[in-house]
């Protein structure tokens, strides 16, 4: 039953920011013109409390996604090595594009629930109708008595008697069947 239980968990995010914003922030806090050496950005994240031992495949894995998302300028090297930079044009465009998708987002939240509100206040309409109708009867109203008009005679028309046209019926025509010669 345990094993049952451990296979059902999701395993949980890790806490705390992506490692791609703490490479972007070692970069930045470098202040390097030329780029960050990938050694360099390893120390500055180890100072600032990353255990950059256990999470050095994480780290190189993040250096060459952010390279090829565009988030990272790769000045020297390949892969993992090498000095990096901070795209500023992408980057930007990126955090554009990051910030119009949450604005969207916000957008769609807030119309649904508009229309979650719109549905709630008309059940409730609906639903106060109801209760009203059930404890009042429903009253008729008298009838509306119309001016009394002078009716018009109305003239009885001739109707034209026209024969009916019989339609003679051929008898159905008897099928005889033939008898076959004997054979000799």
């Amino acid at each position: 039953m345990a094993t049952e239980q451990k296979q059902k968990k999701k395993p949980s995010k890790p806490s705390g920011p992506k490692t791609i914003d703490l490479i972007k922030k070692a970069i930045i806090d470098l202040k390097e013109p030329k780029g960050s050496s990938g050694a360099a950005i390893k120390k500055q994240l180890a100072a600032k409390g990353v255990d950059v031992e256990k999470k050095n495949t994480i780290i190189n894995k993040a250096l060459k996604k952010g390279v090829a998302d565009g988030v990272l300028k790769q000045v020297k090297g390949t892969g993992a090595s090498g000095t990096f930079k901070i795209d500023t044009a992408k980057a930007q465009a990126a955090e554009k594009a990051k910030a119009k998708k949450a604005k969207a987002a916000q957008r769609k939240k807030e119309a649904a629930a508009k229309a979650k509100a719109k549905k709630a206040a008309a059940k409730a309409k609906k639903t106060a109708a109801k209760k009203s109708k059930a404890k009042k009867p429903a009253a008729k109203k008298p009838a509306k008595k119309k001016a009394a008009k002078p009716k018009k005679a109305v003239k009885p028309k001739k109707a034209a008697k026209k024969p009916a046209k019989k339609v003679a019926r051929k008898p159905a025509k008897k099928v005889t069947k033939k008898k076959a010669a004997p054979k000799k």
